[in-house]
């Protein structure tokens, strides 16, 4: 998923910013900080360099941020319950 370009020095000043901002997208991504990979994805989105390297970073994201408010929902759930429970049996 990664990408990145061995020799920079042939690239315009829009490649540079979208190799940065997919970095630190990554970055973000691997340390599971997934809102500001999707900060950095769409910044590097906005220069229309490489909409599928970006729309594919964006989505496993999304897919990932998806999965982690499914999991503080039942975790939120489950605290409830047994706070309730924990009320009504003191």
């Amino acid at each position: 998923m990664a990408h990145h370009v061995e020799d920079t020095t042939n690239l315009s000043p829009a490649e540079r910013d979208f190799n940065n901002f997919i970095l630190k997208g990554d970055s973000f991504s691997k340390i599971e900080i997934y809102r500001l990979a999707v900060e950095e994805y769409n910044k590097a989105a906005a220069l229309h360099i490489n909409k599928l390297l970006v729309e594919e970073k964006l989505a496993y994201c999304k897919k990932q941020m998806q999965f982690e408010k499914k999991v503080f929902m039942v975790l939120g759930a489950i605290a409830l319950v047994i706070v309730g429970a924990v009320y009504l049996f003191r």
